[in-house]
């Protein structure tokens, strides 16, 4: 897994933030089983409540190709949800279980699905609090 933190208009971040994200994208890669996968991160994190580019989102996730991805998240809500949110995501796209305009989910068409109905999206809704919850309990917190 490499990955490549910046921080607002391509800024530095806190190298203890940098390490807590790395640390927590490893957990949440090891419990979607992606670990193992040559996967390339560029990992903006954004100062502000909402992510820069994505339309009013606390995160977005966008698949350059199935092992090159660009997650943003914005730190002023629960970006740790946030991240494994967008984590759950990038599993989608790396098994091909969402293709990457959005419009099919496991071999099924859903261009016209409403995004609170999207399938992709409430697997990600489902597994965001599980995924943060097993890496509390890893650090012992």
């Amino acid at each position: 897994m490499m990955v490549n933190f910046t921080g607002p208009k391509g800024g530095k971040l806190d190298e203890g933030l940098v390490s807590y994200a790395y640390c927590a994208m490893n957990s949440f890669a090891k419990q979607l089983g992606i670990n193992r996968l040559k996967i390339c991160y560029q990992v903006n994190l954004h100062h502000s409540l909402y992510t820069d580019n994505s339309h009013g989102s606390e995160g977005l996730c966008l698949s350059l190709d199935q092992r090159n991805f660009e997650v943003d998240v914005a730190l002023y809500g629960n970006w740790l949800v946030t991240l494994a949110h967008e984590m759950v995501h990038v599993k989608q796209f790396a098994r091909n279980e969402l293709s990457g305009n959005l419009s099919r989910w496991k071999s099924r068409g859903h261009a016209n699905t409403e995004y609170a109905d999207q399938p992709w999206e409430k697997e990600a809704r489902k597994l965001q609090y599980k995924l943060v919850a097993k890496f509390m309990e890893e650090l012992g917190e």
